[in-house]
């Protein structure tokens, strides 16, 4: 008698009590984001290869599951939630009238829970088909604001969720390129020390990388290499109109999962590397010493200004400066203390990330690797094809590590609004953190709020929020914070009263309380 049919290597079951601890966490997550304001979205798990095969580099390329459709489409099993929910708020924003056009005016708060698909080695909490909780907010104009409350909402779900004790590590890519982009070489051996830097995270590695002409990757050794060489004594122009001509000819679409486009790539930089200056022992160690700095905050950035010092390098300030209020608008989130280390050499395995980066540990369990990660990707929407750059920065949250570190714990999903119920706005001069504070005050009486991160003005505030049906604004003034006081208008019935910061709580909560009554609010 045949036994039953074993599973797919690096897939699981949920069964039982390991399906209810999955779900509650997934609930607890999908309430906290909902409680910033953030909207479900559910992108299908089928997706175009293309723009993963091109946005996502290498590390995640070698991993995905790509295949043929019936109709001769190469398609795919998503490998991350970032690019698909890119994907959606782009398709939402195209214009009926022409499809070509794309209005990028608008914010979007967006969150997600899902299964996505790598082939990679498993182990406890890493499997090939894997579970994830994120949010992307894209649009937001004031950068590190927009930073520090995706950083605060990933915190806030991983404790809602049952996490203690957890460990950020946060970083910023612009250290690394300030650093490179001021060093007294050649563009191309910028370029090729950007990338090994990024790529080789072990020092071993990265000095073998750099010291040596850089090794092609495996599936390329005997396919590329003479080509590459030969390319090496053509003009870069010319050889790159070659390349075109000799893959139209043979009808090329991909090899190993590459466009011929990203062949050229390729190509031409392997034969610009044959001709590439070499780049001395003491700036190799010099980028490795930076990427080596790792403490908490004001030591590390300490630590960054004497090294870009010793270097005789400038133009530092307006990088940490960044990251200091980055810092600065994180803390007003935080009543609980949380231990927090800068690393300058963080780097993801996603190449899509422009600046700010983090991931998020259960200490103790550093041996699953991190439960969450994210940070700022402000050149993915205009690749994926909006008219412009458009500022964006997420995170995602590993499901089936974080319940490793929460050993199978049951935590119920708390009971929250399923939309805004506020906008909290500054009016005038006004420290970001004080409408930090006052959002924080409203969510610990049940509302959910969004935080106003672009810079709006009274107007142009209230006009976001009558157009997204918003009930409540809340602005926070100079004046009214000098006596203790912030102003709210309600929406629905143009009232317009200025309430105590004391009384701001038990506020919120009577207005719930006679929603919840039928009385009008």
């Amino acid at each position: 008698m045949q036994g039953p049919q074993p599973r797919i290597p690096g897939t699981r079951d949920y069964v039982g009590a390991d399906a209810v601890a999955l779900r509650a966490a997934r609930d607890a997550i999908e309430a906290t984001l909902r409680s910033y304001a953030y909207t479900s979205i559910d992108p299908p798990i089928l997706e175009r290869s293309s723009p993963f095969l091109d946005r996502s580099g290498e590390d995640i390329r070698r991993r995905m599951y790509i295949f043929p459709d019936p109709a001769g489409r190469e398609v795919c099993l998503r490998p991350e939630m970032t690019i698909p929910a890119c994907r959606a708020y782009l398709r939402q924003l195209q214009s009926p009238e022409d499809e070509a056009h794309l209005s990028l005016e608008r914010e979007a708060r967006l969150c997600y829970v899902g299964p996505a698909f790598r082939y990679e080695s498993t182990g406890e909490g890493r499997y090939r088909q894997f579970y994830q909780a994120g949010a992307e907010l894209i649009g937001a104009k004031w950068r590190e604001a927009a930073d520090a409350e995706i950083l605060a909402v990933a915190l806030d779900a991983l404790e809602v969720a049952g996490l203690k004790d957890a460990l950020v590590e946060i970083g910023d890519l612009g250290i690394l390129y300030a650093f490179i982009d001021q060093l007294s070489i050649g563009e191309r051996s910028k370029t090729r020390l950007r990338r090994l830097a990024l790529r080789n995270r072990k020092e071993s590695r990265f000095i073998a990388a750099v010291s040596a002409k850089e090794a092609p990757e495996p599936e390329e050794a005997s396919e590329f290499a003479e080509l590459a060489s030969l390319l090496a004594a053509v003009e870069p122009g010319k050889a790159e109109l070659l390349i075109k001509e000799v893959l139209a000819l043979a009808d090329v679409r991909h090899v190993g999962g590459r466009t011929p486009e990203e062949i050229v790539e390729r190509l031409t930089s392997r034969a610009a590397q044959q001709s590439a200056e070499p780049i001395s022992t003491e700036l190799v160690h010099g980028v490795l010493q930076l990427l080596n700095i790792r403490a908490d905050p004001a030591s590390a950035f300490a630590a960054v200004r004497d090294h870009f010092r010793k270097f005789g390098i400038g133009a530092i300030d307006p990088v940490l400066e960044r990251c200091e209020n980055r810092l600065r608008f994180f803390n007003a989130y935080r009543q609980n203390a949380v231990k927090l280390e800068f690393n300058v050499g963080l780097g993801r395995s996603l190449e899509y990330y422009t600046g700010f980066v983090f991931e998020i540990f259960a200490q103790g369990l550093m041996q699953i690797g991190h439960l969450c990660g994210g940070g700022r990707y402000d050149n993915l929407l205009e690749a994926l094809g909006a008219n412009l750059s458009v500022p964006a920065v997420g995170f995602a949250i590993g499901l089936d590590r974080l319940l490793v570190a929460l050993q199978n714990s049951q935590v119920p999903a708390s009971s929250v609004l399923l939309a805004p119920r506020a906008l909290v706005v500054a009016a005038g001069s006004v420290r970001h953190e004080e409408c930090i504070r006052i959002s924080v005050v409203l969510r610990n009486a049940g509302w959910s709020v969004e935080t106003e991160t672009s810079g709006r003005r009274a107007r142009s505030a209230l006009s976001y929020a009558l157009k997204r049906k918003i009930p409540y604004v809340v602005f926070v003034g100079e004046e009214e914070l000098k006596s203790g006081q912030v102003r709210i208008k309600r929406l629905n019935d143009r009232n317009d009263q200025l309430i105590a910061l004391s009384a701001l709580e038990a506020y919120a909560k009577g207005e719930s309380a006679g929603e919840f009554a039928g009385q009008k609010t």
